[in-house]
């Protein structure tokens, strides 16, 4: 029989600011002993160990069960509500689930021992409703509940009924919250070979490191599940949080990230000629990050490289020549694109109002639409994922109060910055070589699963299983251990527009020279083709214009 998939989901109602000495309640279930209709689960039981031992070290009072029936599910549910009820409104709840979940007609179930499903009708009479726990615990008042679901990876009953399907559905995240789930809404997780699934385990880890917000949790727990299922198990989460939370108070451990090795292909990086140096004590691709919920930043070390495209690069055009040396000094850029969270807490804390239309799909025709924002864009989004519909004039308004908030000096990069820190010391097309073909290891761009939605679409052959945005580092990065400099969004950058790169140097100052109306875009995004998915491509567009493919990434001074 199958095993299990992994599916979070966490319903977050915060404050501003939550107390270090809320009270924390957990309940934690696991299903392992199903009968021969369903199949025998080897993880559940150990996942639920694993997490009520987490969540003990955590702070948290934990009601464990084992192979419980649906009375007993249901009782156990009952009084976790009432006992975040009289725990008070500062109170956090968490409720894990391992065991047999289906998806029938678009809800999901989880499945008790001794449940006898046969038909779609007996899931309501035989399971329990997602969105009954749910309902509980919402109904309770506290500010923060989390519901934590380890479900079957493949649904069970899938054969005998025309509407059970695949994996569990998607769960929109109301005001306040925040839902994670192992794997993409209706896919399938990867088996673990060993004692717990590798979502838990990756969670469980990540939970225990100190001074780390939630999304940071999630985000650290998608990068060893990626690791660990060799890029077939995507993590996936859709988030409204307005607040911070920490599973583990204390100061964040000091970042040290070593850069990633350049491949054989890869040109070093020759010093620059007098530039700004990295400050003492501060190592090329060591990682950074101001506060709890800032970006986290990759340093990068003064070097000269040649920016732009040769003649001879195949889908180049005159805008990226000619080409120029550039002395690169030392500044610190995104790891990965400024998230849809990272944007919404920016939105909440300052009353910010971004764009409120953009270019968008609707029934096939494209246009500006209005009522189409970075909330909306007009395909689903997780609170992970690049934000997007976002103008110039909505970057250069967050990265000025990411300023004023932390006292650093971030803005948005140089053209020449980003193409720098783009190629890592590559000097062809791609950071990692020249087979296209290894395109979906790397970045998100049009690849077999958008031909499938948007037929007429041409784009490389391999298959990311993305068709819109992927989350933050969900692809391998490159040299210096950025994401996504390929695909996924396009970036504006500090650059008002010029039509090629003449005087473009010597240094990677911003030119404001130009078409300021509008500003330079590096980048692709998902659906992009090919052709102008490389390190030198570069377009303007008008600053004050929101795209679906368009986001940003920051930069920031020493």
């Amino acid at each position: 029989m199958p095993r299990l998939i992994l599916a979070l989901l966490i319903i977050l109602g915060l404050s501003s600011q939550l107390a270090t000495a809320e009270p924390r309640l957990a309940l934690v279930i696991g299903n392992s002993k199903y009968g021969q209709e369903l199949g025998r689960l080897p993880n559940p039981a150990n996942d639920a160990e694993l997490m009520a031992a987490t969540l003990g070290k955590l702070g948290f009072q934990v009601t464990k069960l084992v192979d419980a029936d649906q009375k007993q599910m249901k009782r156990a549910i009952s009084d976790f509500g009432s006992a975040l009820i009289a725990a008070g409104p500062d109170a956090a709840g968490l409720f894990f689930f391992a065991g047999h979940g289906v998806q029938i007609a678009g809800e999901n179930y989880l499945i008790p021992l001794a449940a006898r499903i046969e038909k779609e009708a007996d899931a309501e009479l035989e399971a329990v409703p997602a969105n009954w726990i749910l309902k509980q615990m919402e109904y309770a008042g506290n500010r923060l509940n989390i519901v934590i679901l380890d479900a079957c990876r493949n649904n069970p009953m899938a054969r005998s009924m025309r509407s059970a399907s695949r994996g569990l559905a998607r769960m929109d995240a109301p005001k306040g919250s925040f839902i994670a789930y192992s794997t993409a809404p209706g896919d399938v997780a990867a088996d673990g070979d060993g004692k717990n699934s590798p979502y838990t385990q990756a969670l469980a880890r990540a939970m225990l490191q100190p001074g780390i917000a939630i999304e940071e949790t999630f985000r650290n727990t998608r990068v060893d599940v990626l690791k660990a299922t060799g890029e077939k198990q995507v993590p996936w989460e859709s988030s409204s949080l307005t607040g911070a939370f920490f599973f583990q108070q204390g100061p964040a451990p000091a970042a040290a990230t070593a850069p990633a090795q350049p491949a054989a292909h890869v040109a070093a990086v020759e010093p620059a000629a007098t530039t700004k140096a990295l400050p003492g004590g501060v190592t090329q691709g060591q990682a950074i990050r101001d506060c709890p919920s800032c970006p986290e930043l990759v340093a990068i070390a003064p070097g000269r490289y040649r920016m732009g495209a040769p003649n001879s690069e195949r889908g180049s055009s005159d805008a990226e020549r000619p080409q120029a040396t550039i002395d690169v000094g030392a500044f610190a850029i995104g790891r990965y694109e400024v998230t849809r969270g990272e944007f919404a807490a920016f939105v909440d804390a300052s009353g910010h109002r971004p764009a409120g239309s953009c270019w968008s799909e609707r029934n096939g025709k494209y246009d500006f639409i209005d009522g189409r924002d970075w909330q909306d864009p007009g395909f689903s989004q997780s609170d992970q994922d690049p934000v997007v519909c976002v103008t110039a004039e909505d970057a250069e308004a967050y990265v000025q109060w990411l300023s004023g908030a932390t006292g650093k000096s971030y803005r948005l990069p140089s053209e020449a910055e980003w193409e720098y820190a783009a190629r890592a010391g590559a000097d062809g097309a791609y950071h990692w070589g020249d087979d296209i073909d290894d395109y979906c290891d790397f970045g998100n761009i049009t690849d077999a699963a958008a031909i499938r939605k948007f037929s007429g679409w041409s784009g490389v052959g391999c298959d990311d299983g993305e068709v819109y945005t992927a989350p933050a580092g969900s692809y391998d990065p490159n040299a210096f251990g950025i994401h996504d400099m390929l695909g996924n969004v396009k970036e504006w950058t500090a650059d008002c527009w010029n039509d090629d790169l003449d005087g473009i140097g010597p240094t990677a100052k911003v030119r404001r020279s130009g078409k300021c109306s509008m500003r330079a875009v590096r980048g692709s995004a998902w659906d992009s083709p090919s052709q102008i998915a490389r390190l030198a491509y570069r377009e303007g567009n008008n600053a004050p214009t929101a795209y679906f493919n368009y986001g940003f990434r920051v930069a920031r001074d020493f």
